[in-house]
């Protein structure tokens, strides 16, 4: 290695940790050795492979520290937004940025977006400016390359992680821990983890007895507002007040994400396993479902249930499509079935939602149903949506100004969630098939900024277990999500009324 080489990489180096140093949350200048040494080998390993492809060395070497720069400032906006940094199953979620822009995209400020924009022109200019190096040998540079690889690979191993991306970054900082999680995620004994976890879930064995239609409502982004503070108006969620005051069980929720990440919420509810469990997977579970896997959906089925997702977005967001047929989830309404639908916002409303399910219900057939249904109208970005002058004083007392826009749109979408919610009730009292509604928030909206306003940081959702037929008991009880399917089939299990009680109900709905 020449002089001018090996001062060029010297500089890259300095400059990667430059870069890594204003990833939040920030880790302090002394590290552990293992952790310094994965930095390092993460970013020889990328200059080496883009000397393979360019056979450019000073291109190769900017590019090695870019990356670095880039995946901190994306971390940086996914942190400020989400409280969780970037991690590498995010990696699998670039595609989608692309799709659909609009859920990713505003989460990037304009300085975040002039920035990656200035480093892609100066990469282009520098690749264009340096002459092609014919490689001498190649062969040499690959080998170096997969030393970096393996060498990275036993450190990685070494490295105490916690899988509390925050922690484990203040603790080794950004790049390593990113590296680090990546080298762990795809060993194959992540793939066996997940495998094993997935064969003891709770719903590998048994069936219903009772055969009750059931409805399991994902709400996006809903929680009850009102523990914000007595500024909230409490009539917003009037008709989740009445569900759950006529629930089998209710209470807060304990959820495996905050402001996203929706798909852990929906497999912890769907698999009944913990994310402790997990291991790596945990982040993007929907990855590892690569063959057919026990869920809530496949113990209804063995019971000669039909089952059914309704979600008005895209079937592949997610890869939704392809891992709910291995979940035994036989067919899925997207957006496709909600050309005509009505929208609250940019999405399909939630009034459309429960119209979709009622439609469900009502044309089954004799089949019991096990009906999941997620929404979407409270999908932010919430900022990019309108606010009508007086609109807040319908539900909140903070007034107009443009810091509470965003409040005020959510509670708008919440409001929308609670007329579902009411439209259910109203049709399942009369309905003569019983029936057992579920009814969840998949995690708390991505408000960082309207929290630290107000001085306080939600972290739990809210749901509700409702049957148009049993005793009314309404238990309080506050679950994780991994145990909201047991909860049900508690429902089930302990509503195996007659059907002169459902027609009770049924008349005292009437009058």
């Amino acid at each position: 290695m020449d002089s001018r080489l090996a001062l060029t990489l010297a500089g890259t180096m300095a400059l990667s940790f430059a870069f890594d140093a204003i990833a939040a949350p920030r880790a302090p200048a002394r590290r552990s050795m293992v952790a310094l040494s994965i930095h390092v080998l993460g970013v020889v390993f990328v200059f080496l492979c883009m000397v393979l492809v360019s056979g450019r060395a000073q291109f190769s070497s900017f590019v090695s520290a870019a990356v670095v720069g880039l995946l901190a400032a994306v971390s940086n906006a996914k942190y400020a937004s989400l409280r969780e940094p970037f991690v590498f199953t995010d990696l699998s979620l670039f595609s989608q940025l692309f799709a659909h822009p609009r859920l990713y995209l505003p989460f990037l400020s304009a300085s975040k977006v002039l920035a990656i924009a200035l480093g892609t022109g100066l990469l282009i200019a520098g690749f264009l400016l340096e002459k092609r190096h014919a490689l001498q040998p190649a062969i040499f540079v690959f080998l170096a390359a997969c030393a970096c690889l393996v060498v990275g690979s036993l450190l990685a191993a070494r490295l105490p992680l916690s899988l509390i991306p925050s922690d484990d970054q203040r603790r080794h900082g950004f790049f390593a821990v990113f590296v680090a999680y990546l080298l762990n995620g795809l060993r194959p004994a992540t793939w066996r983890t997940f495998r094993r976890a997935m064969e003891s879930g709770p719903f590998t064995l048994g069936a219903p007895a009772a055969c009750p239609d059931v409805v399991v409502i994902q709400s996006e982004s809903f929680f009850d507002a009102r523990r914000l503070g007595s500024f909230v108006r409490q009539a917003i969620l009037s008709h989740h007040d009445v569900a759950r005051s006529e629930s089998v069980e209710y209470g807060e929720l304990t959820v495996p994400a905050w402001g996203a990440n929706t798909m852990r919420t929906e497999f912890a509810m769907l698999s009944g396993l913990p994310e402790s469990l997990l291991g790596y997977a945990r982040f993007y579970p929907y990855a590892f479902v690569r063959h057919a896997c026990a869920s809530l959906a496949s113990w209804f089925k063995r019971a000669g249930y039909r089952t059914l997702a309704i979600h008005p977005y895209y079937a592949n967001f997610f890869g939704r499509d392809r891992v709910f047929r291995l979940l035994h989830i036989d067919k899925f309404l997207d957006i496709a079935s909600f050309a005509n639908a009505r929208h609250a916002g940019p999405y399909v409303g939630d009034a459309a939602v429960a119209d979709a399910i009622i439609h469900s219900l009502e044309t089954g057939g004799d089949e019991p149903a096990f009906i999941f249904a997620m929404t979407m109208e409270n999908h932010g970005p919430l900022n990019l949506e309108t606010v009508e002058p007086g609109e807040a004083t319908k539900y909140h007392t903070l007034g107009d100004g443009a810091h509470w826009h965003d409040l005020t749109a959510y509670l708008r979408h919440l409001a929308n969630a609670d007329a579902m919610i009411a439209a259910l009730l109203e049709y399942l009292r009369t309905r003569r098939r019983k029936t057992v509604l579920c009814f969840y928030g998949d995690h708390v909206p991505a408000l960082p900024h309207i929290f630290g306003k107000l001085d306080i940081e939600p972290a739990r959702s809210d749901y509700f277990i409702w049957r148009n037929f049993g005793e009314v008991c309404a238990t309080e009880r506050h679950l994780s999500a991994e145990e909201l399917g047991a909860a049900l089939i508690r429902a089930i299990d302990r509503g195996d009324m007659s059907d002169a009680t459902v027609g009770t109900l049924r008349k005292m709905a009437e009058q």
